[in-house]
């Protein structure tokens, strides 16, 4: 299980990224959400857990192709938008409860496919989390875990940036680390896709909460970081003068 002080930091960020964590349109392209049901071959008539929901963005989607979604989330306040959000959009086949991904509080082989976003770089144990998602899925049934993963090469500069954007993230896995994760169970992924996630810098330093520095001076690192890479972001300036980062993503889906 994470420790207290990581979970306090982890609510801390979250419970003032929360809103405009969902505001954030990059979140909500549909790019970033079809590939749950690329990777999941869903039937419709799935019970599924979105573990490290957050806003519920994933949870709300996967609503329409599968029998019922089970999200569960660390901070209370992305619980309560969630849930508020369902509620708003009339959305009665999903529910949302404050739990911990290291420990999840449902029984072994409850669900046929539990999935996750964005979550295990804010994690200090994702393989305790991963073992989690595979307890509660049942024999047949798949995990999908999406989420960033630098170049080896560049992870611990992208980790800086990362720690300093948002102190709740502790180190992003890369591609192999990511894939290794069903390793102890003898569990290979059985697809892996990566993709690009565009961001305008401004709209996502806007959304951060960070500590120890300005925002001002985060948006000047990555504009020192222009045409050099050294942080994985890829950023560049568009035509009318904006900065525009690229998350490297990588998906991957386990059948068990």
């Amino acid at each position: 299980m994470e420790s207290l002080t990581h979970q306090h930091a982890i609510v801390s960020q979250f419970t003032r990224q929360s809103r405009p964590f969902a505001q954030v349109k990059a979140h909500s392209e549909q790019c970033s959400l079809e590939i749950f049901r690329e990777l999941g071959h869903f039937s419709g008539n799935e019970r599924v857990l979105d573990s490290g929901c957050g806003p519920g963005l994933v949870s709300l989607y996967l609503a329409d192709f599968v029998r019922e979604v089970t999200g569960v989330d660390l901070t209370p306040a992305m619980v309560e938008l969630a849930a508020e959000t369902a509620l708003k959009s009339s959305i009665d086949n999903v529910s949302f409860l404050e739990g911990n991904m290291t420990a999840l509080p449902f029984s072994s082989g409850q669900f046929d496919a539990s999935v996750t976003r964005y979550t295990f770089h804010h994690l200090e144990n994702p393989q305790a989390a991963f073992d989690e998602m595979l307890r509660v899925t049942r024999v047949g049934g798949r995990i999908i875990v999406v989420d960033v993963a630098p170049e080896a090469s560049k992870r611990d500069a992208y980790d800086h940036f990362e720690r300093l954007r948002d102190p709740s993230h502790t180190s992003a896995l890369t591609v192999s680390e990511l894939e290794n994760l069903g390793l102890k169970h003898g569990l290979q992924p059985t697809k892996v896709i990566r993709f690009g996630l565009e961001m305008d810098v401004h709209t996502l330093i806007s959304a951060s909460f960070p500590e120890s520095v300005r925002r001002e001076e985060l948006i000047q690192l990555l504009t020192d970081d222009l045409d050099q890479d050294r942080l994985a972001f890829q950023v560049r300036r568009e035509e009318g003068g904006s900065l525009t980062m690229t998350f490297p993503v990588t998906s991957a889906s386990w059948h068990l």
